[in-house]
């Protein structure tokens, strides 16, 4: 029979395991070539300006919305990148949003627009509620891209893309953004196997270490 202590130490034991799972959902990736062997069903976006730009077409259907958050319900594209858009004019100094209308896996981008001391700002859902946002790094050289990719087990919903610096801590409005080869990836990655097995022994040695300590009191 379980004791109160028992069923609180299997519980702690499981919170392990949630938290480990958890941990290793996402991956982020700083070259294109390791964010493909991730996401080898890929779909990849190039612009043609003059073009407003408010979905990503597949294949397999529409894939995601695109818009301009606190300006246009679309991006403009500007070159072969996309940046954002207010009362119908370039205004690239707000954050660009894509939310996604099937499940995605991968979202990838080169941002272009970037100076020696600004960083672009991502900030990606998923469908289990969580989210991040993480400030990324800096160019050596000023206009050289800059890649980022992330994939997960758990779908994506929305991903918004703004650059920033420490001066202005790295909220929108500072500077300007301009992104291109943006990437969706639809393949699915699963768990790493190896790091939910361990937290599943350890989760387990520590019941069992639990009932037999209660065991011998």
């Amino acid at each position: 029979m379980l004791t109160p202590f028992s069923w609180r130490s299997l519980g702690a034991a499981l919170v392990l395991v949630t938290l480990v799972t958890q941990a290793q959902a996402y991956t982020e990736y700083t070259d294109r070539a390791s964010f493909t062997a991730a996401q080898p069903s890929q779909y990849l976006y190039t612009f043609a300006a003059p073009n407003i730009v408010s979905i990503l077409s597949s294949a397999q259907g529409d894939l995601a919305d695109v818009s301009t958050v606190g300006g246009d319900a679309y991006g403009q594209a500007q070159g072969s990148n996309v940046g954002g858009s207010s009362g119908g004019a370039v205004d690239n100094f707000k954050p660009l949003r894509f939310d996604f209308l099937q499940p995605v896996y991968g979202f990838a981008f080169d941002d272009f627009d970037l100076t020696l001391d600004e960083s672009p700002v991502v900030s990606v859902s998923f469908s289990d509620g969580s989210s991040f946002t993480h400030v990324l790094g800096t160019v050596s050289e000023a206009f050289t891209p800059l890649f980022y990719g992330v994939s997960s087990a758990v779908a994506l919903t929305r991903v918004e893309v703004f650059s920033s610096d420490a001066s202005f801590n790295y909220q929108p409005g500072s500077r300007a953004n301009l992104v291109g080869n943006v990437t969706l990836g639809v393949t699915a990655v699963p768990e790493p196997p190896s790091l939910v097995l361990a937290a599943v022994g350890l989760a387990l040695a520590l019941f069992v270490r639990s009932r037999r300590s209660r065991s011998e009191d």
